[in-house]
């Protein structure tokens, strides 16, 4: 890696790569989250013993 100076250390992912794979990362907590909240709502929802 140290012959490519575009190259970071210690991924070997150039900048623009990092900075797509951080997007895709943000991107998937996201979605996660909001099945997440969609599946606590509807556990409390259907729950028969808090009702």
């Amino acid at each position: 890696m140290s012959d490519d100076p575009d190259r970071v250390w210690p991924t070997g992912l150039t900048i623009a790569e990092s900075e797509d794979l951080h997007r895709q990362l943000i991107d998937g907590t996201r979605v996660f989250g909001a099945i997440s909240i969609v599946a606590h709502i509807l556990t409390a929802a259907f729950t028969p013993w808090l009702g």
